[in-house]
């Protein structure tokens, strides 16, 4: 009986061994790492054009919160996609510590933003405040817009 009992655990144990490791052998893919190649030239391209594109939308989805009347919403446009040109070139200068880096950045986007903020209503403002310390809710943008696709297909 004693025999029996362990040699169901030994079964047991290997059968669980192997459900987790299956039959990996010498040449796991967890112990080899794959070599990573460079994108190329078409798929940096292909890249870039996702980033703008991505961009315009996010820009887009946070002006829809916006109270503000048309022109201003243009201006707000321009200077974000400046702040965001502007932020990639940003990023590749060289720091001594990464503290001076962000308080170079934070006095960056405080004089890049000026102008704008005296246009601004004073909601818009804080919505903008929030954008640029990184708290913008872009998801719940998508769900009203949503929401309101809905509606108008209902209504039809």
């Amino acid at each position: 009986m004693k025999r029996a009992f362990i040699l169901i655990c030994i079964l047991l144990t290997t059968a669980t061994a192997t459900a987790q490791f299956g039959r990996q052998g010498r040449n796991s893919r967890l112990g080899r790492q794959q070599p990573v190649t460079p994108p190329n030239e078409n798929q940096k391209a292909n890249i870039e054009k996702k980033n703008a594109e991505r961009q315009a939308e996010y820009i887009d989805n946070f002006l829809s919160t916006l109270e503000a009347d048309e022109f201003q919403k243009e201006i707000a446009r321009q200077t974000l996609d400046d702040y965001f040109e502007k932020t990639k070139e940003f990023v590749k200068i060289p720091f001594d510590s990464s503290v001076k880096r962000k308080d170079a950045f934070d006095i960056f986007k405080r004089e890049h933003f000026k102008e704008l903020k005296t246009m601004l209503p004073e909601n818009d403002i804080e919505r903008l405040d929030v954008f640029l310390d990184g708290k913008f809710q872009e998801s719940e943008v998508k769900k009203k817009k949503k929401k309101k696709r809905k509606r108008k297909k209902n209504k039809n």
